[in-house]
């Protein structure tokens, strides 16, 4: 377990993701942080390789994660190198040549941890990259800044265009990893607890714990996780994770994207075409709890006790992914969530943990 310093957490939950390599144990040490979405994460500990990235454009440094979590659409992980104490982490990073990294989620919570190592000649290329032309920029995050990451970003992976980027000098260096060391982080609320472990086979499950998670400090009295409704004489699941105040309620269900169990060897062709088919699942899913509201039907928390859900505001309905894909056909998504606020009169929603962290 790593805890970052408090301008190192500040940017972690001001990043989607990002990485930093920095001192730790009062500068004893040495520790290379990964913001990264939890797919990304599964993947490694799966056994997905990684890479980091170096690129410089003047005094701009430029560093990247490349994890092959889909063998023809890569996840890139990017950020400018901007401080003091980084650029000395990293001058010896390339002289010890090895470092702990440290796996932080969505929700900023490290999840799991290993040592990494480089090799001397790899060590050796990056070194000679720094040294060239100036000295490294040390400020705040300028539009310099961003042009050099733009360059950056469009040498990696020059099918996706920039504004005036061009290529620059670029170093890959072939991560050597141990074997993964995965926390259990718990969560606890005032009428209970949520442990996650990244690893676990019930990847839905874990999913949902996390979702809860991210809602409890929101929603303290009125969060239930495997809410059920009764129809007739049977008791059935309701959705997976239910939330509501005085204004309306928040039926959640949670599709998370296998990679423990389904590896990450996907193109990103069949990934998203298995997302989806999970989201039209979700809506179905969604529109019948919706009915239920409207029929009055009666709503049980998982313990037996009978919820007082709100009934006379349209619900807001979210279908929850690990991660949205900005690749293929997504008009029969469009058409079945218009088709389901339509029949029901609630408001449907898409979001990937992402997006949902940052709307909490």
């Amino acid at each position: 377990m790593h805890l970052p310093s408090e301008r190192v957490y500040k940017e972690m939950r001001a990043e989607n993701a990002s990485l930093w390599i920095v001192p730790a144990n009062g500068g004893d040490e040495l520790a290379l942080l990964i913001k990264a979405p939890s797919s990304g994460i599964k993947a490694l500990i799966a056994g997905c390789p990684l890479h980091l990235l170096f690129g410089k454009e003047g005094p701009y440094l430029s560093t990247g994660a490349r994890i092959l979590d889909m063998p023809d659409a890569p996840m890139l992980i990017s950020g400018i190198q901007r401080e003091l104490e980084e650029h000395q982490a990293l001058a010896r990073l390339l002289v010890d040549k090895q470092t702990p990294v440290f796996l932080f989620n969505e929700m900023d919570v490290c999840l799991a941890w290993t040592n990494l190592s480089i090799s001397e000649t790899d060590a050796s290329q990056v070194a000679a990259l720094i040294s060239e032309g100036p000295d490294l920029y040390a400020g705040e995050f300028s539009p310099e800044c961003s042009h050099a990451l733009d360059c950056f970003c469009y040498s990696t992976d020059p099918s996706h265009t920039y504004p005036n980027a061009v290529q620059i000098p670029l170093v890959a260096v072939n991560a050597l990893m141990e074997p993964w060391r995965v926390n259990n982080v718990s969560f606890v609320g005032i009428r209970g607890y949520h442990t996650i472990t990244i690893d676990n086979q019930n990847e839905g499950e874990i999913f949902e714990r996390a979702i809860w998670a991210s809602l409890e400090s929101v929603f303290p009295l009125t969060l239930h996780k495997g809410a059920q409704v009764k129809i007739g004489k049977k008791l059935r699941e309701f959705t997976d994770v239910l939330a509501y105040h005085e204004y309306g309620s928040f039926l959640i269900e949670a599709k998370d994207l296998s990679v423990i169990q389904a590896g990450y060897e996907r193109d990103q062709e069949r990934r998203t075409k298995g997302v989806q088919k999970q989201i039209n699942k979700a809506i179905g899913q969604l529109t019948g709890a919706c009915n239920a509201l409207a029929r009055g039907d009666r709503v049980f928390q998982a313990t037996g006790e009978e919820l007082d859900v709100v009934r006379d505001k349209p619900p807001h309905c979210i279908v929850l992914i690990t991660e949205l894909m900005h690749w293929g056909d997504w008009s029969d998504i469009e058409s079945r969530l218009m088709e389901a606020m339509k029949s029901t009169g609630a408001f449907f929603h898409l979001l990937d943990l992402r997006e949902f962290i940052a709307s909490c």
